[in-house]
C-alpha cells in the first residue's frame, strides 16, 4: 500500500509538473511585443521625413546633384528623440546609411536603396503617408517613394522614365 501511496504521489507531482509546462508555453507563445500606437506627433515626424526624402530625390533627377543631407539626417534624429520604440529603431536604422559624400553617385544610389526600403516600411505602417507612393525600377533593382504618379527614376540619369508605380 506504501508503493500505492508513493506511486500516486509520482503521478500527481507528473501531473502537476505537465500542467506548469502547459502554462509556461502558453505564457511564452501569447507574450508579444507591445504595440505602441503612434499620435499625431509621431505621425508628423514621418511625414516630415518622408518630406525630406522627396527634396533629396528631387535633387537627384537633376543634371548635376548635390543633395544636401543634413535635413534629413536631423529628421532621423528627431525619430530617435520622438520616444516611439518603432521610430527609434528606424532612425537607428537609417542613420548609419547616409551618405558620407553625396557627390559619389554610385555609392549614394546603393545607400539610397537602403533608405528607401526602410522609408516603404514608415509609409506602411506610420497612418496617414498615402501621399508618397512607391515605384520600382526593374533595370537597376531599386525602389524609392515620392508623391504623384508619373515615374521619376533617381538612380538612372539616362533613362528617368524607367520604371513603374507599385503602390
Amino acid at each position: 500500500m506504501n508503493s500505492n501511496s508513493n506511486l500516486g504521489k509520482k503521478n500527481q507531482n507528473m501531473n502537476a509538473f505537465r500542467i506548469s509546462l502547459i502554462v509556461l508555453a502558453i505564457l511564452t507563445l501569447s507574450c508579444k511585443e507591445a504595440v505602441v500606437p503612434f499620435d499625431t506627433a509621431h505621425e508628423n515626424l514621418a511625414a516630415k521625413l518622408l518630406s525630406e526624402n522627396q527634396i533629396l530625390l528631387e535633387e537627384y533627377l537633376k543634371e548635376d546633384p548635390k543633395p544636401n543631407w543634413k535635413i534629413f539626417s536631423e529628421s532621423i534624429d528627431a525619430l530617435k528623440a520622438s520616444g516611439h520604440p518603432k521610430l527609434k529603431a528606424w532612425a537607428e536604422t537609417l542613420s548609419p546609411l547616409l551618405p558620407t559624400n553625396g557627390t559619389d553617385l554610385e555609392t549614394s544610389y546603393e545607400k539610397i536603396s537602403k533608405i528607401q526600403e526602410i522609408l516603404v516600411q514608415i509609409k506602411t505602417e506610420v497612418p496617414n503617408q498615402s501621399k508618397y507612393n512607391r515605384f520600382y525600377c526593374p533595370m537597376v533593382d531599386k525602389s524609392w517613394l515620392m508623391t504623384g504618379r508619373e515615374v521619376k527614376n533617381p538612380y538612372a540619369p539616362e533613362m528617368r522614365d524607367c520604371g513603374e508605380l507599385i503602390q
